[in-house]
């Protein structure tokens, strides 16, 4: 496919004024601060009931708890966005950054220091509110300390001021794309932590809610500041505006989508169902409709802005949608703020006993198989990463059938077969009963680990991605194509699929994790839980695609393996023979009447830890035994004096998958060994 070319003819508009860029920002700061005041006052942020659980203060207290949140989190979004433009957008100059991505780094510390300095300010209107003394001078070190390290909301607001002030300094550093991706992901990361200790944190649902309310959060971010830096630059990136606008266009619609989809959830959650009778409801249709408004302005420059940057390179209709679109941001992010000031209504429950209240959900009347079947838990973090996952990789395979390119069955299968293994056990009965079971547990810990991750490797996503997407240069920025093979090549995957760190990974998904308090806490909280089941499928993609790398020799894969055997006896052995039950007052406190006792059953894990490692592992090394005089294996010697284990693995195709061309660059015998593997 022909790339992109930059014409130098074509007349371009004159960018808007340094005048009229100031009066942006000023009119959305005015826009922000009106609508942060109409509905902190309209949602009763200055009512006793605001925040039950704090003691109240002052107004003065109230309004700047409300004005430094808005602040912290417009500071953070703002950083998101300059990096976002320096680690995507913008071009290199001979594999280094630019001067305008050093701008943008430049612009990254500034707003990263504004962000923790709002940080730290809300710690102090905070403490101020939870004490009930003044701002000035109420405030002591005792209750600095006590905030700070015992209640989880200073201990979030110290994370986020820890990552602001590390991305302040280390945002001087990057002298590549690759460097400022990862302050990226610390950026978007260190927007987190609160929603942990907010409303979501106490809803019912919490899993749900946590998990919608870190996506709405995070696809904002990269929506609302990508969008503020663009148009901040737009005078330096006139000429590679015409290219940049598109690829964010097509940015912003995923974020616009996931934005929408995971605040209706959280809204849901939160109201209990279609509840508008009350103000925090009201606010929430007010948000909406923002919402609502910001996708059809997406939709106008769809429509008019960027056609005229295509051809006409006019940039003057582009930032005046885009202008009227940040001030939508602005009101909407301050709705947000005012709306997490806002006291929910209350959800009735119903009649809950204590044991459904624990778990969540009613305990399970039987440890039959059909409640394993159709007692079904759908997981909020892992059923959109599934359904992703299967429409991304059926449209890569779709592309390349039209496009003329075989894929082998075997890999397609064996990806869908990873992605409903992955379902059945985080989404079906055996979700539930893992956290009534330890050796449902035990058998989900396994299948996560070991059995999904293998299917998933073999079905080569990565090498499908890179061979599906369009390769060559572009006139800005990098392509989605260029931005996985840079993630591929990256110091933290080789590191991460090194065999050493991925053996490290995958013995402390088992010793770590359930010799230590993470297991108990898992059971007791459900985001936790998911996301430590995400740690145990993450871990064993890095172990069966470390083994697989061409870095690693057959003989250190099959130690490897051996060594993996080990662990598992040792592990199994551990819980056969000891006499304590672990997470005991969780186990029996449930008073399940069926099954075995919580000695017994923890017995019974420990002998299926040690039994299903054992099998799966032998059937890893005869596979391998298998694969070694294939015609397949024989191709990949060439290429490789240490070939992998398994026949192109997800990470173990990179090199061959450079070419500009997205159809397969090879013919012959190798071709055809490839695809019979």
């Amino acid at each position: 496919m022909v790339a992109e070319s930059k014409p130098v003819s074509r007349p371009v508009s004159g960018p808007a004024p340094l005048s009229d860029l100031r009066m942006l920002w000023l009119g959305m700061a005015a826009v922000a601060l009106v609508i942060l005041a109409v509905v902190i006052r309209f949602g009763g942020a200055f009512s006793a009931a605001a925040v039950p659980e704090l003691t109240q203060a002052g107004a003065f207290t109230k309004g700047g708890l409300s004005l430094t949140k808005l602040a912290m989190n417009a500071a953070g979004t703002v950083t998101v966005g300059w990096l976002l433009m320096t680690a995507v957008f913008l071009p290199d100059q001979d594999g280094k950054l630019s001067a305008l991505g050093q701008r943008c780094l430049r612009g990254a510390a500034v707003s990263a220091i504004a962000w923790a300095m709002s940080a730290l300010a809300l710690i102090v209107f905070s403490i101020s509110d939870l004490f009930g003394v003044p701002v000035a001078t109420g405030i002591s070190g005792n209750m600095l300390r006590t905030f700070l390290i015992e209640l989880p909301q200073g201990r979030a607001l110290l994370a986020v001021t820890a990552v602001a002030a590390v991305i302040s300094i280390a945002a001087h550093l990057p002298r590549t794309a690759g460097g400022s991706g990862y302050l990226l992901v610390l950026a978007v990361a260190g927007l987190l932590p609160p929603i942990f200790t907010g409303h979501a944190a106490g809803s019912d649902d919490h899993a749900l809610a946590v998990f919608s309310l870190a996506a709405h959060i995070a696809g904002a971010a990269l929506w609302v500041g990508g969008l503020v830096v663009l148009v901040a630059m737009s005078r330096s990136t006139r000429g590679e505006l015409p290219y940049i606008v598109p690829r964010y266009s097509v940015l912003a619609l995923v974020c616009f989508v996931a934005v929408g989809a995971s605040g209706l959830a959280n809204a849901w959650v939160r109201l209990g169902g279609i509840n508008l009778d009350s103000r925090y409801g009201t606010l929430i249709v007010g948000k909406t409709a923002a919402l609502i408004g910001m996708g059809a302005l997406g939709w106008w420059h769809r429509r008019r802005s960027i056609p005229s940057l295509r051809t006409e390179r006019r940039t003057r209709v582009f930032l005046r949608i885009a202008a009227i679109e940040l001030l939508a941001m602005a009101a909407t992010m301050s709705l947000a703020t005012g709306l997490s000031r806002t006291p929910p209504p209350e959800v009735p429950q119903g009649t809950l006993n204590a044991v459904t209240l624990r778990l969540g959900f009613p305990l399970p009347d039987s440890g039959s198989i059909q409640s394993y079947v159709l007692d079904w838990r759908i997981d909020a973090l892992f059923l959109p990463l599934i359904v992703t996952g299967a429409v991304l990789y059926a449209a890569g395979v779709v592309r390349l059938r039209r496009n003329g390119t075989p894929w082998p069955l075997a890999r397609t299968v064996a990806w869908f077969s990873g992605l409903a293994g992955l379902f059945a056990v985080t989404c079906g009965g055996l979700a539930r009963f893992s956290m009534v079971l330890f050796s449902a547990h035990i058998v989900q810990h396994m299948a996560l680990s070991m059995i999904v991750p293998i299917l998933l490797v073999l079905g080569a996503p990565i090498t499908l991605a890179m061979r599906a997407l369009r390769s060559g240069p572009t006139a800005a920025g990098r392509t989605p194509r260029e931005l996985i093979l840079a993630l591929l090549e990256s110091r933290a995957a080789r590191m991460f699929a090194h065999p050493l760190v991925a053996m490290a990974l995958f013995i402390g998904s088992l010793y770590g994790f359930y010799f230590s308090s993470l297991f108990e806490t898992s059971l007791r909280n459900h985001a936790v839980h998911s996301l430590a089941m995400a740690f145990f499928v993450f871990s064993g993609l890095c172990f069966w695609s470390g083994i697989g790398a061409p870095s690693g020799s057959r003989a250190s894969a099959r130690s490897s393996l051996l060594l993996l055997m080990v662990c598992h006896a040792f592990f199994g052995i551990a819980f056969i023979s000891s006499g304590d039950v672990l997470a005991g007052d969780w186990f029996s406190g449930l008073g399940r009447t069926w099954g075995a006792t919580p000695a017994q059953d923890q017995q019974t894990g420990g002998a299926l830890a040690w039994t299903l490692g054992w099998i799966i592992t032998l059937l890893a090394l005869a596979y391998s035994r298998r694969q070694s005089g294939t015609p397949a294996e024989s191709s990949l010697r060439e290429r490789s004096s240490t070939p992998p284990i398994w026949p192109l693995p997800a990470m173990a195709d990179a090199g061959a998958l450079r070419g500009d061309s997205p159809r397969l660059s090879r013919t012959g015998p190798e071709a055809k060994a490839e695809k019979d593997a």
